[in-house]
């Protein structure tokens, strides 16, 4: 899990900076000994929904749920990004990596496919990679979740 993301990034900035990370880990694989591919492939971000129907600004949560392929890949991104200064201007978030309380492509597929998002867009729902991304291959973003795109009838209760 990705804690203090800012606010101003969207899934599109999340995947640009998954998949340069990917690269560059996988640009490496002659110079480390026991070198294992880094690929992900589910990624959530979970958006502000209220504030985008009603004040017309589409900012996340501060947060999202990635799945690595290996536990490997994924230590070595929070080695990596783990207290990582964000290079924005508008916040000085310092990232934070943590694990997850559900673990695994699976496990966060069912967590989310029966959820209902409330949003205009497809790009606020989680995605699957299909194959998983190694920061190179292209790959086929299944959507997990149902999208309505409107507001709910009665307000959403925060949790």
């Amino acid at each position: 899990m990705i804690k203090n993301i800012p606010n101003q990034f969207k899934r599109k900035d999340l995947l640009q900076l998954l998949d340069s990370y990917c690269q560059m880990m996988n640009q490496q694989r002659d110079s480390r000994p026991g070198f294992c591919y880094t690929e992900y492939d589910f990624v959530y971000l979970p958006m502000d929904f209220m504030r985008s129907w009603y004040e017309g600004k589409v900012s996340n949560l501060g947060y999202a749920f990635v799945n690595f392929t290996t536990s490997k890949a994924a230590t070595q991104f929070s080695d990596v990004y783990h207290n990582y200064k964000w290079d924005v201007n508008v916040n000085r978030k310092i990232c934070e990596i943590t694990e997850a309380r559900i673990q695994g492509k699976e496990a966060l597929k069912n967590a989310f496919k029966h959820k209902i998002f409330w949003c205009r867009n497809d790009q606020y729902l989680p995605v699957m990679l299909f194959p998983a991304s190694n920061g190179r291959r292209r790959y086929r973003r299944v959507n997990v979740g149902r999208r309505i795109p409107r507001l709910p009838r009665k307000p959403l209760k925060k949790v």
